[in-house]
Order: structure tokens, then C-alpha cells, then sequence
């Protein structure tokens, strides 16, 4: 997870952007409720970067998930904590509605697979340009130039060529740059990032971070 730093230069030490405290989550298979989350706690501070490391199973997945409000209903819920932005809005009471507000404009997030967010019948070009139009970052005569710039900020290369693209005539490492793109594009104050070099070779998972 990363935040965005502070231009303002004031020497105070500001509040941290996101706060997590006692954090437990617990799912639901079969054989009974089984906590996979318990009494986790962090913040993030403007201009920081914070890293979750674990084994698989132990519940980095689930805390980003329920971070922004995506925990899947039924099978896992959060039974205690809370978690804060800078002004104090406590995202465990927020509604879907109100969360969906939150999401992509205060924290945005980059998935573990692309394709899960991309579009298979839509170019690249014209989901940016949906991105940038629903959350009313620019007008629609100046989103294509908008999303144009997105691609040339994550360096995919021939960009006004790449936007014309489906998402399966790119590579791997090019789809994980269109979701940078997509996860930037609102200017979000926080950046998470669940496990984007996963599916990655080595000199790719470089290129991408």
C-alpha cells in the first residue's frame, strides 16, 4: 500500500492517511467459522509505503479485501476493529453506496490477476476513458488525452496504438500497467496493490514496481 506524499511542506507530522487497529476477520467454510485475521494493526503515512508479508492463507488478501469494503458477503466478515482515513471516516460503517464513493477517488486498488478487471470486449483506451467519465475526473472531450497520458505515465510503449488494444493483445506486464493507469487515474490518496507481480516473470515484476 502506498500514499501519496505531501506537497505542502508543513513540518508538522500529519495523520497517517489509513490507521488499521485490531483487525480480525473470520470465514465461514463448512466445518465452522475459522478467524484468518486476528488483532491486526498499522498505518500508512502520506508518502510512505507499507508492505504486508506473509504465507499463502494468512490473510493479506482478506485484510486488503476488507479494507475497501469488498470482503465476500456471507463467506467472511470483519468481527472487530476499525479502520481510518486521515479525517476520520470509519470505513467498517460505511454503506455499499458510500463506499463506492470512497473507492477509486480516496483508495484505489490494483488486483492480483488483470484480467479480472479489464475488459475482454473493451479496448484499453475506452476503459480508461469510462474510468476517468464515471468518477467525473475530466470532461469527455478531455478524456481521451487524459487517458492517453495515463498509459505514457506507466511507460507502455506506443501508447495511442496500445489504447486502440484489446486486453488479450497485450502482455502481462502491459495489463498490469493498464491497471496502474486505472488505479491512478483519480489521484487516489492511497494506492493498494494486492500481489500485482504474482503471475510475473522476474524482469517484469521489475518493470512494474
Amino acid at each position: 500500500m502506498t500514499g501519496h506524499s505531501d506537497p505542502s511542506g508543513c513540518g508538522e507530522t500529519p495523520r497517517p492517511v489509513l490507521t488499521v487497529e485490531g483487525l480480525t476477520i473470520q470465514v465461514a467454510p463448512p466445518d465452522g467459522a475459522k478467524t484468518v485475521v486476528e488483532n491486526l494493526g498499522f498505518t500508512l503515512h502520506r508518502g510512505g509505503t507499507l508492505c504486508l508479508a506473509g504465507e499463502s492463507g494468512s490473510g493479506k488478501s482478506m485484510t486488503v479485501l476488507a479494507i475497501m469494503g469488498l470482503l465476500p458477503q456471507l463467506m467472511a466478515r470483519k468481527t472487530s476493529g476499525t479502520i481510518r482515513l486521515s479525517d476520520g471516516t470509519e470505513l467498517a460503517n460505511l454503506n455499499d453506496q458510500a463506499m463506492r464513493r470512497i473507492r477509486a477517488n480516496r483508495i484505489s486498488m490494483i488486483f492480483q490477476e488483470p484480467m479480472t478487471s479489464l475488459n475482454p470486449v473493451m479496448t484499453i483506451g475506452t476503459r480508461l476513458r469510462e474510468v476517468l467519465l464515471e468518477h467525473k475526473v475530466c470532461s469527455g472531450a478531455d478524456a481521451p488525452a487524459r487517458a492517453l497520458a495515463l498509459l505514457k505515465d506507466v511507460r507502455i510503449t506506443e501508447a495511442e496504438n496500445r489504447s486502440k488494444q484489446y486486453p488479450h493483445e497485450l502482455s502481462g506486464g502491459m495489463q498490469q500497467r493498464v491497471m496502474i493507469a486505472m488505479a491512478l487515474a483519480c489521484n487516489p490518496e492511497i494506492g493498494v496493490a494486492d500481489a500485482p507481480t504474482t503471475a510475473l516473470d522476474v524482469t517484469v515484476q521489475g518493470e512494474v514496481l
